[in-house]
């Protein structure tokens, strides 16, 4: 009796030393594999605004040292929730800024073989724009290599993984105004100046298009890496691209109008109209002999804005007692 009892613990105690061993392993081949639930993070990095102010290419956009003698960001918080290794979806708000300079092309408008080339009228045009930026966005990640969870990729620490989505924003376009005095004067309202005469009848202005909104929707999408630093925190990059509805980004899309329309826009503040005139054409501080007449293109309204952001972004997942159904 005694040998059968002894003999029945110790089968017990191989058994379930076999069953923790397995269980462990398991564990330990599951260990960087996302829970089920939510997490919560943030994200901060470099912000660029892509319009018809600025520079036309890439290349030139960050390849100049005007433009990282003033960089600008956007960050933000986000909550997500994952219901597979693969899929998960997040709502989250940013605020940033977006900044653009017809001075980056300066560089490269003094090499220019003619007037004529795309460099030389940006910069000629001398248009800026600095405006901020709310955005809420409803985001669904994609984790291609967690698709098939058992997979040995699966378990893999560095994961990279796809965006895509839709946003809602809010902007404001503003320039700093220097007078012709070459006095600072700091940064004026664009929308509120009207520059392109939107929204007038026809019959005051036959190019008139709508005044455009504030509000706009976007749709973004990007990619991005993750390193996952156990099973609660996680580190990663991404570039997200938001493609948008709205040429006015940069307050600059159609053409150059009559100066006089300006009276009638802001009939009750003189002042406005005269500081309006100002602002539509600054390549008189470029070059003096210059004055762009009504009609002629001041941007290109058949291309619309857009915007991207670069930056970090670092995940807590939300402790959970539920046990994932993949495990």
């Amino acid at each position: 009796m005694r040998k059968t009892f002894i003999r029945s613990i110790f089968t017990l105690g191989i058994a379930a030393a076999a069953t923790s061993t397995a269980n462990a392993q398991l564990g330990h081949s599951k260990e960087y594999i996302e829970p089920p639930g939510w997490s919560i993070g943030t994200t901060a990095g470099l912000a660029d605004l892509w319009s018809d102010v600025g520079t036309k290419s890439i290349i030139d956009h960050y390849g100049n040292s005007k433009y990282w003698g003033k960089p600008h960001f956007m960050g933000g918080l986000f909550v997500r929730y994952s219901a597979h290794p693969a899929f998960a979806i997040r709502l989250g708000a940013n605020y940033g800024t977006l900044y653009a300079n017809d001075d980056w092309n300066e560089q490269k408008a003094r090499t220019a073989a003619s007037t004529n080339e795309d460099a030389y009228q940006r910069y000629l045009r001398n248009q800026q724009v600095r405006s901020n930026i709310w955005e809420t966005s409803l985001l669904f990640e994609i984790t291609p290599r967690r698709i098939n969870y058992e997979s040995l990729s699966a378990r893999k620490r560095f994961q990279p993984y796809l965006l895509v989505g839709v946003g809602y924003f809010h902007f404001k376009p503003t320039a700093k105004y220097i007078d012709k005095e070459g006095n600072d004067r700091g940064y004026v309202n664009l929308h509120d100046l009207n520059l392109e005469a939107n929204g007038l009848p026809n019959e005051v202005y036959s190019d008139s298009k709508a005044k455009y909104n504030l509000w706009q929707l976007a749709v973004p999408a990007g990619i991005g890496v993750r390193w996952d630093i156990g099973r609660r925190l996680a580190l990663g990059v991404e570039w997200l691209y938001r493609l948008t509805f709205t040429d006015y980004l940069d307050n600059v899309s159609g053409k150059y109008v009559d100066p006089m329309l300006y009276a009638g826009i802001h009939a009750n503040d003189p002042g406005k109209a005269a500081l309006a005139a100002e602002m539509q054409d600054r390549s008189w501080q470029v070059d003096k002999s210059v004055s762009h007449a009504a009609g002629e293109n001041r941007g290109n309204a058949s291309n619309k804005d857009s915007y991207s952001t670069f930056g970090l972004t670092l995940i807590f997942k939300v402790p959970s007692k539920k046990t994932p159904w993949w495990y």
